[in-house]
Parts: structure tokens; C-alpha cells; sequence
């Protein structure tokens, strides 16, 4: 499995709202992929990995940056920008973007995107005949936490994954402790 499988996987993946559910946030993309890693154990078989490290907002693949470029360039995945906070965003407590900057970002710089699979890309998945134990462990993690607000998916990674928090400039706030 590539690094594009499993990526493409996770966006094609039901979640609680019906077939291939949009996924809001390169955060949360983030924190998914980790989830994918680490709890179910799916590796990157062929290629390079995504490399997981501590970083300001809990582990972090600067890997996936590219390959959202890439996957995009090839018509495998759309993005749009998120006009509107959805529902889920509205619930985030304190997790806007601008709160997370703070006053050294404007929040005019950031564009946050609701990522999707395109049919070109389940059209380039189904012709892959991918291991199917594999496939089903990626839609387990998009059923169980893709539905999860913001903070609530941050505290269960932070809480679970200590040892990738070690850079968070959030820490302190995700986990309630001052």
C-alpha cells in the first residue's frame, strides 16, 4: 500500500452521513492518517512513509502536504475552501484557527478545505484491488473518529500519543490543564 492508497482510501471512506464523507481540515486529515498508523497498525508498504512527528498541533507528515498537491494536480481528490463553519466547527470550544495562531497569523493567510475523493480517483482505486483487511482497518478509523469535533479528536490523540505532543504549542488547552 502507498502513501496515495491510503489516503484515498481514508476520503472514500463512509462516515456516519453516507459514502465518501468529505473530510474538513487539514488537522483533522492529519490526526486520521496518525489514527490509521498507529491504531490499526496499516503501514506504507511500498514508497516512503508518512513520518509522524511532534509538531505545533500534535503529529504532523509533511509528506501529506505533497501528496494533497499532487492528488489534486492528478484529479484524484478536490478541495474547496470552507466558507462556513460547519456544525462540528461550531462546537470546537476555542479550536478556531485564529485562537490557535494567536495574533501572529492572519486568519486572511489561512484557507481551511473540505477535501473529497473525485470519481477519477475511485475510478484509480478500484483498478488498485487493494487488500481488503487493510481497506476495512482505514474505513474503521474514518467511522470511529471522523465524526469527532476538533477537540474532541486532538484530546483523544494527545492523551493516547503523549510522546507526539512534546512540540504542541496547544497542549495546555487541549487537555484542560493550566
Amino acid at each position: 500500500m502507498t502513501r496515495t492508497d491510503i489516503l484515498l482510501e481514508l476520503l472514500a471512506a463512509s462516515g456516519v452521513r453516507g459514502a465518501s464523507t468529505p473530510i474538513v481540515g487539514t488537522t483533522r486529515l492529519q490526526k486520521l492518517l496518525f489514527l490509521v498508523e498507529r491504531e490499526e497498525g496499516v503501514q506504507v508498504t511500498e514508497g516512503v512513509d508518512f513520518d509522524f512527528t511532534p509538531y505545533k498541533f500534535g503529529p504532523v507528515s509533511k509528506e501529506i502536504y505533497d501528496d494533497l498537491t499532487k492528488l489534486e494536480n492528478l484529479d484524484y481528490i478536490s478541495s474547496e475552501p470552507v466558507s462556513e463553519p460547519t456544525s462540528v466547527e461550531r462546537d470546537e470550544f476555542g479550536f478556531s484557527f485564529e485562537g490557535l495562531m494567536g495574533d501572529e497569523e492572519s486568519t486572511e493567510s489561512f484557507e481551511e478545505k473540505r477535501y473529497k475523493i473525485t470519481n477519477k480517483g475511485k475510478d484509480w482505486l478500484a483498478n488498485r484491488h487493494l487488500s481488503s483487511p487493510e481497506v476495512e482497518k482505514i474505513r474503521k478509523v474514518k467511522g470511529k473518529y471522523g465524526s469527532l469535533s476538533l477537540s474532541d479528536l486532538l484530546h483523544h490523540v494527545y492523551t493516547r500519543y503523549p510522546d507526539m505532543t512534546t512540540a504542541s504549542e496547544i497542549k495546555e488547552r487541549v487537555l484542560g490543564v493550566s
